[in-house]
């Protein structure tokens, strides 16, 4: 199979191990995103193949390994869960827990989301996120697009896509801050807030 074949969209219906392909659902610069049905264990899943041209590049396959063993190493309900990095014929792909949601960008722009509503989210992010800067993992490309919101009400982080490992977390000075201590104190800050609102 030549990189022009591996390149080609993948139809509903075809199979990437145990992995069918029900249809396409999103795309960037780390590849396509597909919905699939795993047939071993009878569940849907986000398949996230990385482009022929990518998974030749060293480096760029690096970050692709890299970005998988990251997700994976987080568990944390607040944070989309990453099953396995796998490659079928040439295709190297990340299956994930597959949301089924709308991102935070929709909440805020189409659905008009209310305050307290949107601070609920972003506390839930801060916690996921403090999670993952404990485990010395950075997210780096934390946006509304890459936060989705369950059909039950709460949010998952998306996309480690550009994680990067960080050196394990030190002692901070007196004037110095860790991440997790960032983040625990954005979320304090946001929920002091949220419980000065109106409620849900």
């Amino acid at each position: 199979m030549n990189l022009k074949q591996m390149n080609k969209e993948l139809p509903a219906g075809s199979t990437l191990l145990h992995y069918r392909i029900v249809s396409k659902i999103g795309a960037g610069g780390m590849g396509e995103v597909y919905l699939a049905q795993d047939t071993k264990l009878d569940r849907k899943v986000a398949l996230k193949v990385l482009p022929a041209e990518v998974a030749s590049n060293c480096d760029r396959m690096e970050r692709f390994v890299r970005e998988a063993k990251s997700a994976a190493s987080l568990n944390h309900p607040n944070i989309a869960h990453v099953y396995e990095i796998a490659e079928s014929n040439g295709t190297h792909f990340i299956a994930m827990e597959f949301i089924n949601g709308e991102t935070l960008r929709e909440k805020i722009h189409r659905d008009k989301a209310p305050l307290p509503k949107l601070l609920k989210y972003l506390i839930q992010v801060a916690q996921g996120l403090s999670k993952a800067h404990a485990a010395g993992i950075v997210h780096r490309d934390l946006k509304p697009d890459n936060i989705m919101i369950t059909r039950d009400d709460y949010a998952k982080v998306l996309d480690f896509g550009l994680a990067k490992l960080v050196e394990p977390q030190r002692t901070f000075g007196p004037n110095e801050s860790g991440s997790s201590e960032i983040a625990t104190a954005v979320m304090q800050s946001a929920r002091r807030t949220a419980q000065g609102g109106t409620g849900d």
